[in-house]
Parts: C-alpha cells; sequence; structure tokens
C-alpha cells in the first residue's frame, strides 16, 4: 500500500511538472483582466467592426492624386502612435499591434495579417522572409560547453523590438467626388521602418565609461501592408486620448476619419517616378515642396467652389 501510495505520489508530482513546462507556473498567469479603472470596463474589442467608408464608383472620380507620405513618431503629435513602448495592461502601440497581428513567429498561424513584398500588395512574404528582416543577424565564437574547446563562429538573430519602429511610410489617394462633392483621401497601404545601431560609424557616438563605440543608425523596412487588412486589428485597440482620457479613440479613428497625426510628403506621382530627395538635395527645399504639393491639392479644392 505504501508503495502504491508513493508511485501515485510521484505521478502526480510528474504530471504537475509538465503541465508547467507546458503552461508556465502559475505565477506567470493572469488570474483576472488588467486592473486599469475602479469600475467594471466593458469590452468592446470582441465585436468591434471597422466604419465601412462611402460607397465610390470610378465614374464619379473628376480628379485623383497619389501620395506619400512618412509619419514619424518622435513628433510630439505622433506619441499615442509610439507608447507605450512595452505592452501595458490592454495598451499597445501601433508597431506591437503590427508585430502581435503579422505573428511571424508562428508559421502554422494561417489567419496572421500578411505582408506585401511590393506597394502594390500583389505578392505575400513567407514567415520566413519575415522573420530574417525582423532581426539582426551576427556571428559570434562557437565553443563547445562540455569541453570550452573554440569550434569557430555561427550565426546569432537577434530580433527587433516593437520600440524600434520610428517611423511609417503611407501611401494614399486623394481624390474629388463629384457624387458627394467632397475632397476625400483614402489610405492604401502602411509600411513601419525599424532604426537600429550598428558599431562601425562615424555618424554617432555612445559613451560606456572611458571609451567611446562608433554607432550607425541602420533604417530597415519590414515591408507592406495592406490597409484595410489591418483595420480590423485598428478599430479594437484604444488610443490614449491627450484631451480626454474617458473619451478614447480607437487606433482606427485618429488614423482613418481624425487624421490626428503629423506627417510630411516625400513623393507624389510624377512621370519620373522619383522621390522628392531626388530631385531637390537641400532637406529645407524637400520641405518646401512638400508644402508645395499639399497646398496644390488644397487650392484644387477651393478653386472648385470659386465663381
Amino acid at each position: 500500500m505504501k508503495k502504491f501510495s508513493f508511485l501515485l505520489a510521484i505521478m502526480v508530482a510528474c504530471s504537475v511538472l509538465l503541465a508547467q513546462e507546458d503552461q508556465g507556473t502559475t505565477m506567470d498567469q493572469p488570474v483576472r483582466p488588467p486592473l486599469e479603472t475602479p469600475w467594471a470596463k466593458v469590452n468592446t474589442g470582441e465585436f468591434s467592426e471597422p466604419v465601412p467608408y462611402q460607397p465610390t464608383r470610378e465614374s464619379d472620380i473628376m480628379y485623383f492624386r497619389t501620395i506619400w507620405r512618412v509619419i514619424d513618431l518622435r513628433e510630439k503629435m505622433n506619441h499615442p502612435l509610439y507608447f507605450p513602448t512595452a505592452t501595458n495592461g490592454t495598451w499597445r502601440s501601433l508597431a506591437q499591434l503590427i508585430f502581435d497581428a503579422v505573428d511571424f513567429k508562428n508559421e502554422e498561424n494561417m489567419d496572421a495579417l500578411p505582408v506585401y513584398t511590393s506597394e502594390l500588395c500583389d505578392t505575400y512574404q513567407d514567415k520566413a522572409t519575415i522573420r530574417a528582416t525582423l532581426s539582426e543577424t551576427s556571428l559570434v565564437a562557437d565553443i563547445d560547453l562540455e569541453t570550452g574547446e573554440y569550434l569557430g563562429t555561427k550565426e546569432s538573430y537577434n530580433e527587433f523590438q516593437a520600440y524600434q519602429v520610428y517611423s511609417y511610410r503611407i501611401k494614399e489617394v486623394w481624390f474629388f467626388d463629384k457624387q458627394r462633392s467632397v475632397l476625400d483621401v483614402r489610405i492604401l497601404e502602411i509600411e513601419p521602418m525599424v532604426e537600429y545601431e550598428r558599431p562601425g560609424s562615424e555618424q554617432s557616438y555612445e559613451d560606456e565609461g572611458d571609451n567611446f563605440v562608433e554607432l550607425n543608425m541602420n533604417t530597415r523596412r519590414m515591408g507592406y501592408i495592406m490597409y484595410d487588412e489591418l483595420r480590423p486589428y485598428l478599430v479594437k485597440q484604444e488610443i490614449f486620448n491627450v484631451k480626454n482620457n474617458a473619451a478614447r479613440l480607437s487606433m482606427d479613428d485618429l488614423l482613418t476619419f481624425k487624421r490626428q497625426f503629423a506627417s510630411y510628403i516625400f513623393k507624389e506621382d510624377n512621370v519620373y517616378d522619383r522621390d522628392i530627395q531626388q530631385y531637390m538635395a537641400n532637406p529645407r527645399d524637400q520641405r518646401i515642396e512638400s508644402e508645395r504639393i499639399t497646398n496644390d491639392i488644397r487650392v484644387y479644392e477651393h478653386d472648385l467652389w470659386e465663381l
């Protein structure tokens, strides 16, 4: 009887250990929804759907223009899209939301947000390519842990984090709909831009004690995401409202309809298919050209109502 009890105790202990290996310890598991307010919070994210656009017919479009913009998250107006730098309860940054939706670590998730190879959004990227894009490869020493023998070098992958996304490129179309008599805009695609530092440049320096390490700021393009496919995720994510925390907005409200973000134009559709910086070398002239394009669209709408 004692042997049977002893064996039963061992089996129970083994099953508990296996369960902890699969699901983590009980200290890691959430016991209740995040405590953020003293009142019960209604979770509307499960059934929120994007507000559909107004129906538009090609025959009603009498003018349109394709614009490419940069949303720099270092600008103060864009901080609600950048913070928090790490997930805090129900709060996530735009980059973290995209990383979670793409789910590039899980190749078996067929419902993940797709990433495309071009701004036309016609060819998918596979998960292996996305993972290689979102990680930095470096060579490290390969040492035998038992003998300490040096075996050469091997590749090491350091994955980028959401807080390293400092800007986004978006492609949008401005058009005048004569049926509704309005100048409207639609975002077509969005492209996160990862910025990271690498040693071996004279551009910037970092002080580490008495030594100065040369750093080089590199930019890596994650890939193109169709905006209409991203909207179902944006509408379920609340964003901080700097004017009234009780009247929170969704990311879809902020980006799609209210357009409460700061940006600058770096390209318009043209016969040469070139960016502004390709024919304007001076950064000041580039910004002036960007403002000129914005003003041209505004003037076109204004002239439609002139007598």
